[in-house]
């Protein structure tokens, strides 16, 4: 498995004392240290491995055992993203309103407006955060669930997997051909002489072609003359460096590129109608309305229309550029570090971030969700108990005259429980919030079980409220 967070393997023995030898032992003496146990493996070096690694939560030095334990120490560290936003938004309410760095100061402006929402704006922004987080929604794909999980030939669950990869290329169609100029734009910088302006012509060629959407004009494009070109360059120069390794990178989203054609995906489609996966109905459709149906999913319509995604994105972009500071720019890397740990591979969880200016106070929440919940494996055995399935959120807040709560909500057949850990001076107040939340609870329709009040001493993390992250530590738990 590929080192996809960063992390390095030690080299064995290389902190190690000097070999000592030792003369043999005396018989009789049982005091012999190099008892081989068949039952437990070592290192070379004699190690146990890294201290702490049998505790992913508790181990505080880089993980060596495997990327998914990795994942669960980083995820650990990434739980102040809504101390990261308050202090970014707080600071540059100030510095956009001074009109320093004019640039930056315009972007975090459009940046902040977003934040402004009253009860029904932000009702709306949770409902698009939502869909646009959730690329196989819709009548489609829960039919194709359906279908997967009453298979019973691995040939028909395959077909599926394929189809759903492709949509997923089709879908990331605009993403990867910005990917691709971008990336033969660095490379035209990497070459030196010739080199880049013959690449710099082809670049421009590709420009038009995304322009124009020809997909298999770019892909011959890129075949025929960029990876020839610049594979040349390297097998000639010997130059191991970045055009290498932007080369290298690109083959992956080339292949990408290929697999989320237009031809392809309704193929797939119409193997999976034919197949009685799904309604042979669709089968009978055209081309042009087949498309259509794939093209208006809620994640798409979600997606086109997520003007705070693409402002974020703009604000983090320029803020990495170093256009406002090393404070800033330290600032939005660890946000960005924080939001790509939560929207890991490993996360089975969703995760909707919330900045909101409400009345003039400033917050940020951060909301996790078990979109599984219901058909979860333990959920499944607590029903067959009599218990029902058990839902539940997380939600992290950070306010600014306040202080920082954590909210878990647990739903289940009996009713809703809520825990809320607070600030000191809000939980003075424990009996008025209590009896607020259990009015909130019971204006909406749901019964009350529990709600529970305290002072926050320590916050509550995702891998202690959904323990089902853990249930990958049952796979093969190796790094190369």
């Amino acid at each position: 498995m590929p080192d996809l967070l960063g992390a390095t393997n030690p080299v064995p023995s290389y902190d190690a004392p000097s070999v000592k030898i030792t003369p043999p032992t005396p018989g009789g003496d049982t005091n012999i240290q190099n008892v081989i146990d068949p039952d437990h493996v070592t290192r070379p070096d004699g190690k146990e491995g890294q201290q702490g690694s049998g505790d992913a939560t508790n181990s505080f030095g880089t993980r060596f055992d495997s990327n998914f334990m990795t994942f669960v120490q980083r995820l650990r560290g990434a739980q102040a993203l809504p101390e990261l936003f308050m202090t970014v938004l707080q600071g540059q309410q100030v510095e956009v309103n001074s009109g320093i760095r004019s640039g930056f100061a315009e972007e975090m402006a459009k940046f902040l407006d977003f934040i402004h929402m009253d009860e029904g704006e932000m009702l709306s922004f949770l409902k698009n955060q939502v869909q646009s987080g959730s690329r196989f929604s819709g009548a489609l794909f829960q039919m194709l669930r359906s279908a997967y999980n009453g298979a019973t030939s691995e040939l028909t669950k395959n077909d599926i997997l394929q189809f759903v990869r492709k949509f997923a290329d089709f879908t990331s169609t605009e993403h990867i051909e910005d990917n691709l100029v971008r990336m033969t734009d660095e490379m035209t910088e990497a070459l030196p002489g010739k080199w880049s302006a013959e690449l710099t012509k082809v670049l421009a060629q590709l420009e038009n072609g995304v322009d124009a959407g020809d997909r298999e004009g770019n892909l011959k494009l890129l075949r025929e003359q960029v990876f020839p070109l610049v594979s040349k360059y390297v097998s000639l120069t010997h130059d191991h460096g970045l055009a290498r390794n932007l080369l290298s990178a690109m083959t992956l989203d080339v292949a990408r590129y290929e697999n989320g054609s237009e031809s392809g995906l309704l193929e797939a489609l119409r193997h999976l109608a034919s197949s009685e996966v799904l309604p042979k109905d669709l089968a009978e459709l055209s081309d042009g309305e087949l498309l259509r149906m794939l093209k208006e999913t809620e994640f798409s319509k979600a997606s086109e229309n997520n003007a705070f995604a693409d402002s974020m994105a703009r604000v983090t972009h320029r803020a990495l550029q170093g256009e406002n500071g090393v404070e800033t720019q330290d600032a939005f890397h660890n946000i960005m570090n924080a939001v790509l740990i939560n929207e890991s591979v490993y996360m089975p969880l969703q995760h909707i971030m919330l900045p909101l200016n409400w009345n003039g106070e400033l917050m940020f929440s951060e909301i996790w969700v078990d979109p599984d919940a219901e058909r979860d494996e333990q959920n499944s055995r607590d029903k067959d108990k009599g218990g029902g399935p058990v839902q539940r959120v997380l939600i992290k807040m950070d306010i600014r005259s306040l202080g920082a709560f954590d909210v878990l909500i647990q739903n289940r057949s009996e009713g809703v429980s809520m825990l809320v850990t607070c600030p000191k001076e809000v939980a003075e107040y424990t009996p008025q919030v209590t009896q607020s939340l259990r009015n909130i609870i019971a204006r909406n329709g749901l019964k009350v079980e529990q709600v529970q009040v305290a002072e926050q001493h320590r916050p509550l993390t995702v891998s202690q409220v959904f323990p089902k992250l853990f249930e990958r530590m049952s796979g093969v738990n190796v790094k190369v």
